[in-house]
């Protein structure tokens, strides 16, 4: 299992963290609001196919989060799930700054994770943030300029939703299948 910062040292490998903590539960699926087929995926994967990133709500982290998924599904010979899984990403990111990390009820630089999670045919790409406040595809205006981002997470995705976390937070998640493999 991988798990990184996306703080300033942009040269410090990820950080490896061991698939079974003391207590029979990893600490990244804590941290994740894991729960057995939670975002579409059932349990017990193994180390080597689990990356994570953390990040905030600066600019330098939208532009890691990119290079964090392309260089992990590179990494997996997934390069046909690339450009999707980016789109996918990039909203679920936005959406996470936006509207949970950007929140005056957080304390002071709260942080989220991205998480990839690959599995024979499929990928999952989730997103854990600190607000209880639940996504909604608005009806969006016809000519606004944002409120499309989960509608354009369903349409790329083979299936998405959230869990909700106790005692706060979620995690929103979108599955990709793999043709490959």
């Amino acid at each position: 299992m991988i798990a990184q910062s996306s703080g300033l040292e942009s040269d410090t490998p990820p950080l490896r963290i061991p698939p079974v903590a003391e207590n029979g539960v990893s600490a990244l699926d804590s941290l994740l609001r894991w729960e057995r087929y939670a975002w579409g995926v059932p349990a017990g994967l193994d180390g080597d196919g689990f990356a994570a990133l953390r990040f905030d709500a600066t600019p330098h982290s939208v532009s890691r989060t990119r290079r964090f998924l392309r260089s992990t599904l590179t990494g997996w010979q997934l390069h046909h799930l690339v450009d999707d899984a980016t789109t996918i990403a990039a909203e679920l990111v936005a959406n996470a700054v936006t509207h949970a990390l950007c929140s005056p009820a957080l304390p002071p630089n709260p942080t989220a994770w991205l998480a990839l999670v690959r599995m024979e045919r499929a990928v999952v790409c989730a997103v854990a943030d600190p607000s209880p406040e639940l996504p909604a595809i608005p009806e969006p205006e016809p000519f606004a300029e944002s409120g499309r981002g989960l509608r354009i997470v369903a349409e790329l995705s083979d299936s998405w939703g959230h869990s909700p976390a106790e005692p706060v937070g979620k995690t929103v998640w979108a599955r990709l299948t793999s043709t490959a493999g």
